[in-house]
C-alpha cells in the first residue's frame, strides 16, 4: 500500500491533473483568491504548489501579473514528440536486448489487451477514449520495462504527461469543429486512426518477441515518424499557438 501523500503533495497533484485535463486553459491566468477558494486552500500553500508547476513547466510566471497556465505553441509539439521518441526509443532498443521472461510476459499481455480492443474515433468524447488510450499506454509502458533507467524512465514520464495536454487540447478542437467543419474534422479523424491503427504497434511486439534490437531500433523509428507527421498535420487543423482561455467541455473539479 503507496504512502498516505501529505496534503501539498495532495494540492500539487490535484492542481496537476486539472492543468493537464484542460480544466484550466492554455495561457489562462491563475488567479490566487478564486483559486484559493476552488480548492479549499490558504495563499501560501497554494503559491508554493504553482511554483512547483513552473518548475515542471505546467506553469509560468510573469513579472507584475503572477502566475498562468504554460501556454501551447506548435514549436513546442513537435520537440516533445521527438524527445519522446528518443527517449522511449532507446529504453525500447535496451529492453529488448535486456528484457527478462517477466518482461516478455508483460509485452504480450498488454499487446493481447490492446489487440482486442477497437480504435475509437477521435471525434467521440473523451471517456469513450479512455480504454483504448489506457491500453495503449500500458502496451508501451511494457515495451520499455525491461531497460534499467530510473532518470530515463523519469524523463519519459514528464514528456508523456505535457504530450497528453496537446493530444487533449487537439481532440476537444476537432470535437468542437465536427459540426462546422465536419470534412476538416473526418480528415483529422483519419490521421489519428492511422497513428492509432494496431500494425505498427504489432510491429513493435513482434520486434520485442524476437529479441532482434536492430529490427526494434526501426520499427520504433518508423513508429516515431508516423506521430510526428500526424502531428505536422494535425496542428494545421486544430491551432496550437496561441491558444487563450475559453470555456471547456471536460472541467475536472
Amino acid at each position: 500500500m503507496p504512502p498516505a501523500q501529505s496534503k501539498p503533495d495532495q494540492l500539487h497533484r490535484h492542481v496537476r491533473d486539472d492543468i493537464l485535463a484542460l480544466a484550466f486553459e492554455p495561457g489562462q491566468a491563475l488567479r490566487l483568491p478564486s483559486l484559493s477558494e476552488a480548492y479549499g486552500v490558504g495563499l501560501t500553500p497554494l503559491r508554493e504548489c504553482l511554483t512547483r508547476l513552473k518548475a515542471e513547466r505546467l506553469v509560468q510566471v510573469e513579472h507584475n501579473k503572477g502566475f498562468r497556465v504554460a501556454p501551447l505553441t506548435a514549436e513546442d509539439l513537435l520537440d516533445l514528440e521527438h524527445s519522446r521518441n528518443a527517449i522511449e526509443g532507446s529504453l525500447f532498443v535496451r529492453s529488448v536486448a535486456q528484457g527478462d521472461d517477466i518482461w516478455e510476459s508483460g509485452v504480450i499481455g498488454t499487446y493481447h489487451q490492446l489487440a482486442r480492443t477497437q480504435v475509437p474515433s477521435v471525434l467521440q468524447s473523451q471517456d469513450t477514449l479512455a480504454l483504448w488510450t489506457d491500453r495503449h499506454a500500458r502496451f508501451h509502458t511494457a515495451l520499455i520495462a525491461g531497460a534499467p533507467s530510473t532518470w530515463l524512465h523519469s524523463f519519459r514520464d514528464q514528456v508523456n504527461d505535457q504530450l497528453s495536454r496537446y493530444q487533449r487540447y487537439i481532440q476537444r478542437g476537432l470535437r468542437r469543429m465536427a459540426k462546422s467543419q465536419p470534412d476538416v474534422a473526418g480528415r483529422a479523424a483519419e490521421i489519428f486512426a492511422r497513428a492509432m491503427a494496431l500494425e505498427p504497434h504489432t510491429a513493435l511486439y513482434d520486434a520485442a518477441l524476437a529479441r532482434d534490437p536492430d529490427a526494434a531500433q526501426r520499427c520504433f523509428e518508423a513508429h516515431g515518424q508516423l506521430s510526428v507527421c500526424a502531428f505536422e498535420e494535425l496542428v494545421t487543423m486544430v491551432p496550437v499557438d496561441g491558444s487563450g482561455a475559453s470555456a471547456t467541455e471536460e472541467t475536472v473539479s
